[in-house]
């Protein structure tokens, strides 16, 4: 299935959207950054052709996910893990899920599952001015899906 042809048409932007963890959603987020990528290597051998033989199935490695958040907005997320931890405290220790959805006007909604998720940072920082305050969070990922889609061989995947 090829692109659709846009004119004058409307872009997916910021307001559309959405993030959620465990289910539920949260607004004060300013900014999110995730990745993943498969590390393949070629594999070489005797010939006069000097060009790779083959390649490997490779190495899946997922980048850490960062979230921009308003404060009181982390200070909820925090407290939601915390909860869910069984000393009540640890929100390092909870492993969730976060998916992020990006549903525009035509009704088509992309959906990035990011899997076994755990909080590993916190970055703070206050300066005057008129601006809100923010913290910046990082949190180790294991696997990625973008609409069931993985750039990983999920046959052998534990669910």
């Amino acid at each position: 299935m090829a692109d659709s042809i846009r004119v004058n048409g409307r872009e997916t932007s910021w307001s559309d959207v959405y993030f959620k963890v465990s289910d539920e959603r949260y607004y004060g987020i300013t900014e999110i950054a995730y990745g993943d990528k498969r590390t393949r290597s070629k594999s070489y051998g005797m010939g006069r052709s000097q060009a790779p033989r083959g390649r490997t199935s490779g190495k899946y490695e997922v980048d850490e996910a960062t979230v921009k958040m308003l404060k009181k907005s982390s200070k909820t997320l925090r407290e939601a893990l915390a909860a869910a931890a069984s000393d009540g405290k640890s929100y390092g220790s909870v492993t969730f899920q976060i998916v992020v959805q990006y549903a525009d006007t035509d009704d088509e909604v992309q959906t990035d599952t990011l899997h076994e998720c755990v909080w590993v940072g916190d970055a703070t920082s206050a300066s005057e001015g008129p601006d809100a305050l923010f913290d910046s969070i990082s949190f180790d990922v294991m696997r990625i899906d973008r609409n069931g889609l993985t750039l990983y061989d999920q046959t052998e995947t534990a669910p």
